[in-house]
């Protein structure tokens, strides 16, 4: 019999990559999301047609209690098991604030659908993998998460990841008689259409940029039996890279790792649209600042929210 894996905000980023390696590994899947249910289903479709797996497709928004547990029965009620939990889901601020710029909304939405989702998805995943005496389950966190360290102007999504990073090694501990680990993988500096790319084919040639494909692998192994007494882990996949220093605008060594000329044509990430480049503002030790425009809407961004448009 297959084994089931959960993967939860599948219609983009990461968990597409994570849905591609764990198909390709011949897993049935559950595939979920919040608002984009034609990319989850086109998704679904292509794996199903490519592997000859079933996958099943429901909505279900992270931040809700109710959500998080209908999916969870509706998963067991089609599959009658669930071996894998990777809980990719985490939503995100893009732009920098002040912990006293949050709003009460704001906080919430961190806490809930970074922390409190993984409470209420652990509390109904692992009875049902106890008599299975299998179970995978894998959190995302953030570079040096294991360490508590301050991400300025990330407050409450950090605050969030770090209380998750002492979640999944408690469940590591608590459920290890069980027969269920659980690990924390924690991605390097992924942007946009990278998010969702496999490993290239010359991985070994010189030095590329990461893809979600690296992480992907790296769930591959952990969801193996073999991979019995890896648990409780934090696994950071950076290649190295000092993640928070790289955005830390504090620092003498900042530096915009990509450069966009007035005009150029790029993609906003928050806005998930094209843009064009209006003007650029260069700052000692800080981020430019872009100023974009699409349409009748113009707003400033820093390079870290923009990539190029191909």
């Amino acid at each position: 019999m297959r084994k089931v894996a959960l993967i939860t905000a599948s219609a983009s980023g990461l968990a597409v990559a994570f849905a591609r390696q764990l198909a390709y590994d011949g897993l049935d899947l559950i595939l979920t999301y919040r608002k984009n249910k034609t990319a989850c289903e086109h998704l679904a479709h292509s794996l199903q047609q490519m592997y000859a797996i079933d996958v099943f497709v429901k909505q279900a928004d992270m931040t809700s209690q109710s959500d998080i547990e209908s999916l969870v029965d509706a998963a067991q009620a089609h599959f009658g098991r669930l071996d894998v939990l990777v809980h990719s889901a985490g939503p995100f601020i893009f732009r920098r604030k002040r912990l006293t710029e949050y709003t009460d909304a704001e906080w919430h939405e961190m806490i809930n659908g970074n922390l409190t989702s993984a409470f209420y998805l652990f509390r109904k995943v692992i009875p049902i993998m106890r008599p299975q005496r299998f179970g995978r389950i894998i959190t995302i966190g953030f570079d040096r998460v294991e360490q508590t360290p301050g991400w300025g102007y990330r407050s409450a999504y950090a605050a969030a990841k770090v209380g998750l990073a002492s979640l999944t090694r408690t469940v590591a501990i608590e459920e290890r008689e069980n027969g269920i680990t659980a690990n924390m993988i924690c991605p390097g500096d992924i942007r946009g259409s990278l998010k969702e790319a496999p490993i290239p084919p010359d991985m070994l040639l010189g030095i590329r940029a990461p893809v979600g494909g690296d992480l992907a692998a790296a769930i591959s192994f952990l969801i193996v039996q073999e991979a019995q007494f890896v648990t409780g882990n934090i696994l950071s996949l950076t290649n190295g890279e000092d993640v928070l220093g790289h955005y830390d605008s504090g620092k003498k060594e900042v530096f915009d790792h990509t450069q966009f000329a007035i005009g150029n044509a790029v993609n906003v990430l928050p806005w998930n649209a094209p843009a064009t480049v209006i003007e650029r503002l260069d700052r000692t030790n800080r981020r430019s600042l872009y100023k974009v425009r699409a349409g009748d809407k113009v707003a400033q961004f820093t390079v870290d929210q923009l990539e190029e448009l191909k």
